[in-house]
């Protein structure tokens, strides 16, 4: 079985999710999500899971199955698993080293539990077809959101995405991912401007207050408020339905962008993805996309 640990928000449950579906089809193995972060502590952002706004067919792991991949000196089920059961040595882990595209994750079988992030679309860009269905929305477009739909598809339409939130309000946050400026959003702009025409902006934030005050361009905008809590997939949802994208440093509006189907889109992403520039993130960011 091939198991991958789901971390943080959306968007990164979608990098591991995808990952874990690779590997799960190449290998004719069975895919199972490991959820057990959602109730762990720390500095991080509390999160839940939110794969089941897809129609996806997830599979979570129960703590007996889990209990296999841990240390056999271990006690409590796990200790009990590894004495009594000695195949349980055929379980291995396998944990990210950096934000790098790791090639050799790929060639990994057998009873596998993949701990990262897998941030790069180097690990699963052979089976988009198949993830598109896969991260297929389960609801239908409603009221608000399908009048936005239907508006943002009858024009040549941009989204904006600026993440705040917890990058502004948690200091681990903060420090590691830090905030992508006004600066870049204009020459993300100007870029677009410059190769496009009848642009409409569609603006999507966490902090929609900030971005009224200080987002000031000369066409159309439209700001997106009202998607909430759950309701927020949504918001990556319509950005995937614009015919251009303008990320943060975000693997929400990576995602929003990734989800895109139009074939002539034009995506500008920020080339400074964490605030540490010691950070390898070369693989982060497709190479069709434009990095400024």
């Amino acid at each position: 079985m091939i198991v991958v640990k789901l971390i943080g928000g959306l968007g990164n449950q979608m990098f591991q999710y995808a990952l874990g579906k690779k590997l799960a089809l190449e290998n004719n193995h069975e895919l199972l999500l490991d959820c057990s972060f959602f109730n762990e502590t720390g500095t991080h952002t509390p999160r839940q899971y939110e794969l089941d706004v897809f129609k996806l067919n997830a599979s979570i792991a129960s703590e007996e199955q889990l209990a296999l991949f841990r240390s056999k000196n271990e006690s409590g089920i796990a200790g009990m698993f590894h004495r009594f059961f000695p195949f349980a040595r055929d379980y291995r882990t396998f944990s990210e080293r950096g934000h790098q595209f790791q090639p050799e994750v790929l060639n990994v079988s057998g009873n596998t539990l993949f701990i990262g992030y897998w941030q790069s679309e180097l690990y699963f860009s052979d089976i988009r077809n198949e993830l598109l269905q896969e991260f297929e929305f389960a609801a239908s477009l409603a009221g608000l959101n399908e009048e936005l739909a239907i508006k943002i598809t009858t024009c040549n339409a941009v989204s904006l995405h600026i993440r705040r939130g917890d990058y502004v309000s948690n200091a681990s946050a903060n420090s590691f991912h830090g905030l992508c400026d006004l600066d870049y959003y204009q020459r993300g702009m100007d870029y677009l401007q410059r190769h496009e025409t009848d642009l409409e902006l569609f603006v999507f934030s966490d902090d929609i207050a900030w971005a009224k005050d200080h987002l000031h361009f000369n066409l159309p905008m439209t700001f997106i408020d009202h998607n909430k809590g759950k309701g927020s997939s949504e918001d990556m949802r319509l950005m995937s339905m614009c015919k251009h994208n303008i990320i943060a440093n975000s693997s929400f509006s990576w995602w929003g962008a990734w989800l895109n189907t139009y074939a002539k889109k034009r995506v500008v992403a920020p080339k400074k993805w964490f605030l540490d520039d010691a950070i390898n993130t070369e693989n982060i960011i497709p190479t069709s996309w434009i990095q400024l």
